[in-house]
């Protein structure tokens, strides 16, 4: 055996020995979304009664997390580096904390900044013939902080997908090993869209020129605007996320990332969030690349990627133009994640824009979301000087260049006609 299998040998251990290496006190960080180690969260949970006022560094928990219930406070101390799914309630009800941050400074906290981990628990792929581990479906900020942590556990996953890129971590700088087989963590596809969503995606695909490279995320109006993508030619993506419905479109020559200046052939993420169809797509692909937060979410990277085009979303858009994607009457439902790194990369791209798509109207049409103003407590997650393009069903606002009054007028020209009159007299 080489000298790396004989140190992947003597570092295999059980998940309940794996995990004695938490003590109280300490900051655990939880590989990200799909690749959290299941194995290891069950063994640590388990062994909670010794522990105490252990900070656990989460994102992405999946559904039914059992270290976010009320009966563990005490034990865990839960910070949260984005909110979805059940952490939105776990913040609201106090049982976890949010840390507002951009997804590209993430990686700084866990390296050298105070979310510095005593133990990183992590999953990744079986090691390569040169004892290289992949992360497979979470790369993100998992890595950097694997690279940090003092003592490094991986959950050895022998289903989970051996992706490329900057992606792996070596089997010499794992402290312990654990090995499982079973099924690595999935998100369901969104459902089908609606007229509204289909008709905002076709106002975004014109927008859309051949041999673009964007960036988009995942839901219902993503995977809308994504499916009216079909007759564009060879365009990229850079993006933080990678979901189901881009594979269609690299099966059927639509995404070929041959216009890209940068990993040129190339569809570059930084975690894969869809079902196992997905991940067996992605398993050894060659055409897609797993790269850490630091690269792509790095607005100098993606600044010389010419025809770069960011997709995002909103809760509500006022007037001037900022952009509300994180609360809703105050209350958090959602984190800064990479919007802004995104629209910042897109503004410095030649060619470059960005695109904030909505809905004209929240809560059955009852609600408009381009608002005269944002509400008391509302998130300002993008700044007015940073929006460019705004879409509904409606239409297309321009805003770059704009003054004040002017984007005023193009904004609620673009609102659900129920508000109009109200936003222009306001």
């Amino acid at each position: 055996m080489g000298d790396w299998k004989d140190a992947y040998e003597s570092r295999k251990t059980s998940a309940t020995e794996a995990v004695r290496a938490v003590q109280c006190g300490h900051t655990v960080f939880l590989g990200n979304a799909c690749g959290e180690p299941q194995t290891l969260v069950e063994a640590l949970i388990a062994d909670c009664a010794r522990l105490e006022a252990v900070r656990i560094v989460s994102a992405f928990p999946p559904d039914g997390a059992r270290y976010l219930q009320n009966d563990l406070r005490g034990h865990f101390a839960i910070l949260t580096l984005q909110i979805g799914g059940p952490m939105v309630q776990a913040v609201r009800d106090g049982r976890a904390d949010y840390v507002p941050c951009n997804l590209s400074q993430i990686p700084r906290l866990l390296t050298d900044g105070p979310l510095v981990p005593d133990v990183a628990l992590v999953q990744v792929a079986p090691p390569n013939a040169d004892g290289y581990c992949s992360f497979g479906v979470s790369v993100d900020f998992t890595m950097s902080a694997a690279q940090a942590a003092r003592t490094v556990v991986a959950e050895v996953n022998g289903q989970m997908p051996r992706t490329f890129g900057n992606c792996t971590i070596h089997v010499s700088r794992l402290t312990w090993v654990v090995e499982s087989s079973r099924p690595v963590l999935t998100f369901p596809a969104p459902p089908p869209p609606d007229e509204v969503s289909l008709a905002v995606a076709s106002r975004v695909a014109e927008l859309i020129p051949d041999g673009a490279t964007i960036q988009i995320g995942i839901g219902i109006i993503p995977n809308a605007i994504l499916g009216a993508l079909g007759q564009k030619r060879d365009l990229g993506v850079h993006s933080g996320m990678m979901s189901d419905a881009l594979v269609p479109l690299m099966r059927s020559g639509v995404i070929t990332n041959a216009a890209k200046a940068v990993n040129t052939g190339k569809a570059v993420t930084s975690m894969l969030l869809g079902t196992e169809a997905l991940y067996r797509f992605a398993h050894e692909n060659p055409d897609v690349e797993m790269h850490p937060a630091t690269y792509t979410q790095d607005a100098a990277v993606i600044g010389r990627i010419a025809n770069f085009v960011a997709i995002n979303s909103a809760i509500e858009i006022d007037l001037t133009g900022q952009v509300n994607a994180e609360s809703i009457g105050g209350l958090q439902v959602s984190g800064v994640g990479g919007q802004q790194d995104f629209i910042r990369g897109a503004a410095r791209s030649p060619g470059g824009k960005s695109i904030i798509a909505l809905p004209s109207t929240a809560a059955g049409g009852k609600r408009s979301r381009i608002v005269p103003r944002l509400g008391t407590g509302a998130a300002v997650t993008t700044t007015k000087a940073d929006l460019h393009y705004v879409v509904t069903e409606y239409g297309v606002a321009d805003l770059r260049g704009k003054g004040l009054r002017e984007r005023a007028r193009c904004l609620a020209a673009i609102a659900h006609p129920d508000f109009r009159a109200e936003l222009v007299a306001g």
